[in-house]
Formats: structure tokens, sequence, C-alpha cells
């Protein structure tokens, strides 16, 4: 096969057009297909370039439709204008996007009787909003995006420009990574995305959708993703000594006689994203330069339509390494829970999260929720939302209280977020919220919900029931009071919360066939908690599971809890300490003794000298902490603060304070109830 080059400068290269660099390059042989090889070299290869970048040029502006409007005097339909807002801006910065892959074509084969041009003007929308979401493919971000948006491009490039089309991408974007343009790394893995057909046509794949696809050396399909220049091949009959390098492909393309060939390199900016291969058949006519000009303005338009997907995965990526590193590793150990197992969506937003809290009094909160919007914004609002939560809950403020609060900073914010004194990825309004506080004393669970979360719970004795719980709004979206709910449950009861979705909360028949499911679930499963997770996420649909949580709950043994009620009187307190003293034999702890007499000294002292109802302390043995409660009905709360010298009291608190890890108030229906946490090792 001889190849010629241009020996002097070709007329379009004019002044603004030297920064196409390299002279084209073409090879040719026999025609196979009307005319000669000699009159299209003598007429038509000037006319093949001067046509191509004249059509090239304007395909540097990512605003063709316009510019095909303007020509053709046909207004520009309104869907194309909001299909171009799909677009990112950073795909619009990409306006050289051409400049280094075609700055020469390489076509191979005679020229055959001109056809009638095809209108890219259609094409272009249907490539553009193609990769809009629909509501049967709700998870965004995912290598199936990949595949389902290639199948459409190549079903529209089958419906206006070739009889069987092929795509494939390179492997690293369907992680949302990208391949650098030069050079291409020889090891680089392509999949096959797509193939489509026309129908009739008898033209089967070289390769399975998802398959790997072989790329050797020395063939079209390599060269031109090497130099980034598309490949006309006018004969494939004639010219095809290359196919003997590349058997699964030459067998597929002589079984469907194919006789022309169009391959292009899919880049978007500085990201090689795959390869496309038009091919025409039988009595198709062979590809002309018309053909080659449509085939340009298709291959960028997938482009970035798979840039679009491969920005949506990568932002996936980030999201779900965020979401991973901003939730905890392990679940905290607590003695009110005696197994916990958490589990993230495989496809979610990334604003999912499950948390579990210690509160005082050996409480436990169980936490799970959802916040809107989706990738690394998701992420990063559900870490300040699940910060926000622990920091309400360590205030011992009530389920309910804690939403109250959550729902009244979401309106706050989305004030501001209208005024513009917040930046816009601000974003709590929409978030489901799910809080359950368990309490192994008592053996009682209260929660309440904003959203579609759910909360289904596992007796011992297998009876699977949801609560009832109260439904809201997701967050600022309702000013409506929250409302908790109040259960019993006994030791060995397992706890199923579910985030739901941000979608689900108006949505009361979408949340009962969740609680269905639970129950079918937690029956197959039993009460292992593990083996709940796994029945679960296996049996909800991809892109519709929500964040997990199951717990079963644990009671503290009667024998490490002791209560004393303490009369209104200052005396009493020398019998206080004493009974502490006992207590703490009784559970060989001996060595906290002065520290705990100290600490409920003071603690009892301050509830007789303020409270006028009745006292009673509380001592409970959890595991390796100690816990010191004193409850009076006078429900003001102390404060903290630093005494002057010159003051003859007020110190008893600051004392308490150091002799111990964690102290703290919550009040209650009758008053208040301070509390003091120490640690057995001290």
């Amino acid at each position: 096969m001889a190849e010629r080059r241009a020996n002097v400068a070709p007329p379009w290269r004019e002044p603004g057009t030297a920064r196409f660099g390299r002279r084209p390059v073409l090879v040719s042989c026999a025609a196979s297909h009307g005319g000669t090889s000699s009159s299209w070299r003598a007429r038509g290869q000037s006319e093949f370039f001067v046509q191509f970048f004249k059509h090239f040029h304007c395909l540097e502006s990512f605003h063709k439709l316009e510019w095909n409007s303007r020509r053709s005097g046909t207004p520009v339909p309104q869907s194309s204008a909001v299909a171009e807002e799909r677009i990112p801006s950073s795909t619009t910065a990409r306006s050289h996007i051409h400049q280094r892959r075609i700055d020469g074509v390489h076509g191979v084969g005679s020229r055959s009787a001109p056809r009638e041009p095809v209108s890219t003007q259609h094409r272009t929308i249907i490539v553009v909003t193609c990769i809009r979401p629909g509501p049967e493919s709700p998870a965004l971000g995912t290598s199936t995006d990949v595949f389902q948006t290639a199948d459409k491009l190549a079903q529209a490039a089958v419906a206006e420009l070739a009889d069987f089309v092929a795509i494939e991408v390179s492997e690293p974007i369907l992680h949302g990574d990208v391949s650098a343009p030069r050079p291409l790394c020889s090891g680089t893995p392509f999949r096959r995305a797509a193939f489509q057909s026309k129908p009739g046509t008898g033209a089967r794949p070289a390769y399975a959708v998802g398959e790997v696809s072989r790329i050797p050396r020395a063939t079209p399909y390599r060269q031109s993703l090497v130099d980034l220049r598309p490949r006309l091949i006018l004969d494939l009959v004639r010219d095809g000594r290359w196919l003997v390098r590349d058997p699964v492909r030459a067998h597929r393309i002589r079984e469907a006689r194919a006789h022309s060939a169009i391959v292009i390199p899919l880049i978007a900016g500085d990201a090689v994203l795959g390869l496309v291969g038009l091919y025409r058949r039988a009595e198709s006519a062979p590809f002309d330069v018309d053909d080659l000009q449509a085939a340009i303005s298709f291959a960028d338009r997938a482009a970035q339509c798979l840039d679009v997907v491969r920005d949506r995965i990568q932002g996936r990526v980030h999201a779900r390494l965020l979401q991973r590193n901003l939730l905890p590793e392990v679940l905290p150990s607590l003695g009110a829970i005696e197994a916990a197992e958490g589990q993230l969506p495989v496809e979610g937003s990334g604003g999912e999260w499950f948390d579990i809290i210690p509160l005082s009094g050996a409480r436990a909160a169980l936490v799970v929720g959802a916040t809107r919007g989706r990738g690394v914004d998701a992420a990063v609002g559900m870490s300040q939302l699940r910060a926000m939560i622990i920091t309400l809950a360590i205030q011992d403020l009530a389920p309910d209280e804690i939403l109250a609060h959550l729902d009244d900073m979401a309106t706050r914010l989305g004030e501001h977020l209208l005024s513009g004194r917040l930046p816009s990825d601000m974003k709590y309004a929409g978030s489901s919220c799910l809080f359950v506080v368990y309490d192994p004393v008592t053996g009682r669970c209260t929660s309440s919900r904003a959203g579609g979360s759910q909360l289904v719970v596992i007796h011992p004795d297998g009876v699977v029931s949801a609560p009832g719980l109260p439904s809201h709004p997701t967050l600022g979206t309702d000013g409506h009071p929250y409302e908790a709910t109040e259960v019993d449950v006994p030791p060995g009861t397992v706890l199923v919360l579910t985030s739901g979705g941000i979608d689900d909360a108006h949505r009361d028949g979408e949340a009962t066939a969740t609680t269905e499911h639970l129950h079918e679930v937690v029956n197959r499963s039993g009460p292992d908690v593990r083996k709940i997770i796994e029945s679960t996420c296996r049996d909800m649909a991809l892109g519709h599971e929500p964040a997990l949580l199951v717990a079963r709950a644990q009671a503290l043994d009667a024998k490490n809890v002791a209560s004393l009620a303490v009369p209104s009187d200052p005396a009493a307190v020398a019998a206080v300490r004493a009974w502490t003293r006992r207590q703490l034999a009784t559970w060989m702890l001996d060595e906290l003794a002065s520290t705990t007499t100290l600490i409920v000294s003071e603690l009892v002292t301050n509830a007789i000298r303020y409270a006028t109802g009745p006292t009673e302390l509380r001592l409970i043995n959890d595991g390796p902490t100690l816990i010191c409660e004193v409850s009076d009905t006078n429900g003001a709360v102390p404060r903290l603060h630093k005494a002057r010298p010159s003051d003859e009291g007020g110190r008893g608190l600051s004392i308490v304070s150091e002799l111990t890890q964690h102290q703290g108030t919550r009040l209650t229906a009758r008053g208040k109830t301070v509390w003091t946490q120490q640690s057995h090792s001290t």
C-alpha cells in the first residue's frame, strides 16, 4: 500500500489555521466502489480537506446547533438548548477538544459517488439528551451508566449514519479515572461498551458488552488511539491486510459483508475515553467526506456524554471515599448493645449514614439517615448533620427535641441560602433521620423520625412488629412539631433501622412496602444480626438500598444497678456515703470508694439544699464504667463556673468535674438528673 504525502502547503493552511500542526496524511489504494483513485487524487484531495477543515472549524465550539440553525434557517429546538445545560462547565472549557486529535486524517480507499449530506442537528440532540437520568435508573455515577449511555449513542449512530456500530471504552473510566492522550499506554485495557446494528443486517459483535476488547497493534483501531486521529477506510475488501492482526473483528466484518468503516477515538479535553467504529455493509454506499464530517460531530458529542458519566462516577467514588472516612470504622462497644452491624448502600448517594452514640445512664442512641443530594456535597452534608446530631445527643435531649432543633436549623439555613448568605452546597432541608434511644435499665425504647426512615422490632420469641412511628416530612420542609414513641424492648430484642430515602417522606405506600419486606427478611434470617444485614441487602434492588443499622438490645443485670431514696435532710448525707461504700464493696470496686463518696456527697447535698421533693441516688456498674446519678424535683440546671477566691461556695461541681471523666444534667418529667461517669481504671 503506497503512501502519498503533500509536498506543498495546501490551500487551507491560512494564517488562522496554522495551529493544526502536522499536514494531513493520506493513505490510498485501488478503487472498488465507483470512480478511480487517480481521478480522486487529482480532483478530490484538496476538496476533501477543504470541506473537512471548514466543517471542523465550526466543531471547535460547542455551539454547533446555533451554527447549523443560522446556516439552514431552522430554529434550534427548545429541547436541545435544555440538553446543552446538562454539559458541565468543565467540558465547555474544552473547546480545543479536536486540536490535538484531528491535526490530520487517515483515509484508505477511493472516493465513492457523493451522498446526500447527513444532518447532524437531530442526531446531536439525541446524543446529548440521552444522558439525562430517568426514573428507571435512579443510581447515577456507576459503570452501568457508561454502558447504558454508550448503547444509546450506538442506537443514534445506527439510526443516522452506519449499518452497525461498536463502541469501546477504556477500563479506567469505569472507575472514574482517565487515560492521558499521549502517549497512550499499550497496556490500557478497553471494554466493549455497546454494539448496535440495523435490523436484518445479520451483524454480530466481536465482543460481548462488558467483555475486554483486544486492540492489536498495527491496526486502524490502535493507530487511531496512538495518534488520536480518525481513520476513514473506504475499502475494507481491498485494504484488508491489517485484518490478519485482528482475527476476531475480521471474522465478524467479513461475516457482515462490511465494505467501509470509520474509526474515531473518543476524547474529551485531556481524557481518552474510548473508541467508536462505524461500519457500512452490502448495498449501502461507502463512507465519504460528508459521512466523515458527521461521524466526527457524533464522536465529539459522544465523548462529551461519556465524560459527563465519567465525572459522575468520579464524584461518586470520591463521595464514597469521603463518606467512609467520615463515618466510624468500628461501632462503639456498649453494655446496652450486645451486637450491632451497619451497612451503607452499594449504589448510594454518599449522604447515607448510621451511628451509635453512647449516652448518659448507660443508654445508647441508634441513628440512621440520609442527606439530600448526591456526591461529595451529600457526603459533606452528612458529616455536618451527623456532628450536629452528636452534639445535641450528648446534651441529653429527647429524640423529638433533637429532630426539632435539626428541623429549625435546616429551615434557617434554607432561608440563608435563598438570601445568598451561605454557599449553595449547604443543603440540609430534605434530609431524613431516625433517632432511637434505648435504656437498658428500664428496657424501654424512645424514637422519633423525619422522612421515610423505618424501625422494625424483632422480639425474642420471633414476633416481628413495626412501632407506629408518627410520620413527619423531611427536615426543613414542615414546621409541625415532632412526636416521640415509646415501646418496651425485652432483652434480646433486635432493632432494625433503615434510612429509607429522602424521597419517601410522603409515600406511605412505599414505606409500607419497605416495612413488609423487612418483615419477610427477618422472618427468614432469624435473629442473627449479620444474616439480617446480608439478607436485606441481597433482596433490595441496586440503587434503592437504604442505610441499615441492626442492633440486639441487652438489658443490664439487676445486680449491677442500685438505688437509694434520700430523705430531704442534710443529716442523711452521712448515711448515703456509708451506703455507697457498701455497694462498691459488693461490686469489688473499693479503689473507687474515696472519690465516689465525695462525688455522692456533693451531688446529694446540692439536691437536698435546692430541691423540695424527694431525692434519689442511683449507682450503675456498666462494664468498665461506674455511673452515679442523683435525681430531684428541681428543674433548674446547675452550671459549672470558676469560683472567685472570695466566694464561700460554688466549688462543688468544680471538684466533681476534676474527679470524673464525664458529667452532665438531663431533664426529666419530674425534674432533673445530675450524672457522672468514672472509669474503673481510675
